[in-house]
C-alpha cells in the first residue's frame, strides 16, 4: 500500500510517500514451569494474540515510521499470569546539507514476566511495568571521511507495587559523543565517549563513564564483522549503611553478520554496564545468535540463542545485588502456504538462576500458530 501526498502552502513542497503494513498472529502453546521457579514442573496451556502495525512516510530528505504492537496472553489454569502488553515505537530521520538528525522513541506497557527475565530474576510475579525511552542524535559530516555524532537519551521506568517485590522505579539518562572515520569503502572506525546517570526513586544516584573504540569491516556485500573494546567506571553514592564506592569494568563487543541467498546469520557477544530493574547499574555480558535458513521457496527455519549474565554489585564490600544468569534457545519453522498466510511451529527452552542460588529454574514451551502479514512475500 503506497500513496503520495503533496501539501502546497503557496509553494511546492516535497511529496511524502506513505506505506503501511499490518500483521497478526495467533499461537497456542504447551508450557512447562511458566513462572521459572527452581525445581518447578507445573505445566499449563496458553493462547496468545499478537498484532503489529507499521506506517512509514518517506520524502527525499526524511523518513518517519510509527510501529504499534499489542499482545494478549491467556493461561488455561494459572490465570495470574494473564497479561496484556503494548508498545508504540517512533523513528524519525532527516538529512541536512552537512548532517543528519535522528530520533527514536518507544512507549511500552508490559509485565515483569517479560521485562525482568534474565536480569533481576523476577519472573515468578506478574506486575505491570511501564517505560518510556527517547533518543535524539545529530551526526555532522565534517569531511567525506570524518563525521561526529552527538546523542542524548532518557528513559523512565515504573513498576506496579515495586518495593514489595524488590523492584525500584528509576530514571536513566545517557550522553554519547564521538567521531567516525571511513578509512575505505569497506573499513570504518569510531571512538565513543559516554556518560550515564541512573536516579532510583529509593536509593542513591549512580554515574557511569566509559570510552570505547570500534572497528567495522565489510569483507563483501554479504559478510561483515565488528569489534569494539573499552572501559567504564561506575560511581555508587553512599547510603545509611554503606559509604560511596566506585568500580571499573572492561566493556567490549564482537560480532559478525552474513546475508546470503539461502542462509542469514548474526552472532554477537557484548559486555557493558546497563540499568536493571532494582534501580542499579550493573555489568552485563550478553550473547546472541540468530540463524535463518531458507529450506524451500516458501519455508524458513530459524535457530536462536540468547544468554545474559548480570554480575553481582558490591558497594564498600556490601552486596547490593547477587547477580543472575539466564539463557534461552529456540527453533521455529515457518511455511508460507499462501501469499499472506503463514503456518508456524516452534520450540523454546530456557534456564535461569540467581547467582546466590545453586538450583536452576528450567522452562519449556512448544507452540503452533498461524500468522497473517499484509506485506508477506
Amino acid at each position: 500500500m503506497s500513496t503520495s501526498i503533496a501539501v502546497a502552502g503557496g509553494r511546492a513542497s516535497p511529496a511524502a510517500d506513505w506505506s503501511g503494513s499490518l500483521a497478526a498472529a495467533l499461537n497456542a502453546a504447551y508450557v512447562v514451569n511458566p513462572r521459572m521457579i527452581a525445581g518447578g514442573d507445573m505445566s499449563d496451556e496458553t493462547g496468545q494474540l499478537m498484532i503489529d502495525g507499521r506506517t512509514t512516510a518517506q520524502t527525499e530528505l526524511g523518513q518517519l515510521t510509527l510501529a504499534p504492537r499489542f499482545t494478549l496472553t491467556r493461561y488455561e489454569h494459572d490465570t495470574d499470569l494473564n497479561r496484556e502488553e503494548g508498545s508504540l515505537a517512533v523513528n524519525f530521520k532527516e538529512k541536512r546539507e552537512r548532517g543528519q538528525w535522528t530520533f527514536d522513541g518507544i512507549a511500552s506497557t508490559d509485565s515483569t514476566v517479560t521485562s525482568e527475565l534474565g536480569t533481576t530474576g523476577i519472573t515468578y510475579v506478574n506486575l505491570r511495568h511501564n517505560s518510556g525511552l527517547a533518543e535524539l542524535g545529530y551526526e555532522y559530516f565534517s569531511t567525506e571521511r570524518l563525521s561526529w555524532l552527538l546523542q542524548v537519551a532518557g528513559q523512565i521506568v515504573r513498576y506496579e507495587d515495586a518495593e514489595k517485590f524488590g523492584l525500584t522505579n528509576y530514571d536513566y539518562g545517557s550522553v554519547q559523543l564521538g567521531p567516525t572515520w571511513s578509512f575505505s569503502e569497506r573499513v570504518q572506525g569510531s571512538l565513543t565517549l559516554e556518560a550515564d546517570r541512573l536516579k532510583p526513586q529509593s536509593g542513591t544516584r549512580q554515574n557511569d563513564y566509559s570510552a570505547s573504540a570500534e572497528l567495522r569491516r565489510n569483507f563483501s556485500e554479504r559478510y561483515s564483522w565488528r569489534v569494539s573494546i573499552g572501559g567504564s567506571r561506575t560511581e555508587y553514592g553512599s547510603t545509611a549503611s554503606t559509604a560511596s564506592s566506585s568500580s571499573s569494568s572492561v566493556q567490549y563487543e564482537v560480532g559478525t553478520t552474513f546475508k546470503g541467498e539461502r542462509l542469514t546469520w548474526d552472532l554477537s557477544a557484548k559486555r557493558a554496564v546497563l540499568p536493571i530493574g532494582i534501580g542499579l547499574l550493573a555489568p552485563q555480558t550478553v550473547a546472541a545468535l540468530a540463524l535463518v535458513a531458507n529450506t524451500s521457496e516458501r519455508s524458513t527455519l530459524t535457530l536462536s540463542f540468547n544468554g545474559i549474565r548480570t554480575d553481582a554489585v558490591f558497594v564498600s564490600n556490601y552486596s547490593l545485588y547477587g547477580g543472575a544468569t539466564w539463557g534461552q534457545a529456540g527453533l521455529e519453522w515457518r511455511h508460507n502456504f499462501t501469499t499472506h498466510w503463514v503456518f508456524t511451529v516452534g520450540y523454546q527452552q530456557g534456564r535461569s538462576r540467581a547467582n546466590t542460588e545453586t538450583e536452576w529454574a528450567n522452562g519449556k514451551q512448544a507452540r503452533v500458530g498461524i500468522a497473517w502479514d499484509s506485506a508477506q512475500l
